[in-house]
């Protein structure tokens, strides 16, 4: 199993940029499998995030607690990079937590490995620089869906875009995830069935 977890990494960071075989080597000694159950916390607000994670398999949540009530700000599964990514950069306190839907298998690597090889090789840089790229444009993507989106065009998005997520997480946390309450999210998924 722990080939397979190796080569999903690989491929997902070689979607972005070729490594060469000696540099994905060091790259790859570097993050370590960790194995989470359903209910754990990768990181909870509050605290500084360390690590920068690839969902091998599972399936996490990112949400924030506002007056008591938890607000859903984006889902990690499998072949994604997950983590509080801003605690991570900036080393300050993270305003979301990251909870495990499901029983998760990851691999980690720390801020200081992962910057040291940002130093060491131009091609981990660059696969940095258009990860970080690609979450720019999706938080642009996500803004200008929450400002001006109805609710009807924020679950067909998210039907179109991630079909497979209505299987994966919780009706409650789509929900909240697209801004609505549980009854608005229940009515469209009917109606579109």
């Amino acid at each position: 199993m722990q080939d397979k977890i190796y080569t999903a990494l690989k491929n997902k960071v070689t979607g972005f940029t070729p490594i060469s075989d000696a540099e994905w080597a060091d790259f790859s000694s570097k993050w370590q499998m960790v194995e989470i159950n359903k209910d754990d916390y990768l990181i909870k607000e509050g605290q500084i995030e360390h690590y920068f994670y690839f969902v091998f398999d599972g399936v996490l949540r990112a949400f924030a607690t506002k007056d008591g009530d938890e607000i859903c700000i984006g889902f990690s599964y499998n072949g994604d990079f997950s983590g509080a990514y801003d605690s991570f950069l900036a080393q300050t306190k993270s305003e979301f937590a990251i909870q495990a839907l499901t029983k998760s298998t990851l691999l980690k690597i720390n801020r200081e490995n992962l910057f040291l090889l940002f130093d060491k090789y131009k091609s981990i840089e660059r696969w940095g620089r258009l990860f970080n790229a690609e979450i720019l444009i999706g938080m642009a993507k996500r803004q200008v869906e929450a400002r001006s989106y109805s609710a009807e065009e924020k679950y067909l998005r998210l039907l179109n875009q991630s079909p497979h997520i209505f299987q994966l997480v919780p009706q409650k946390h789509l929900a909240s995830y697209l801004g609505m309450t549980a009854e608005t999210f229940s009515r469209l998924r009917k109606k579109k069935r």
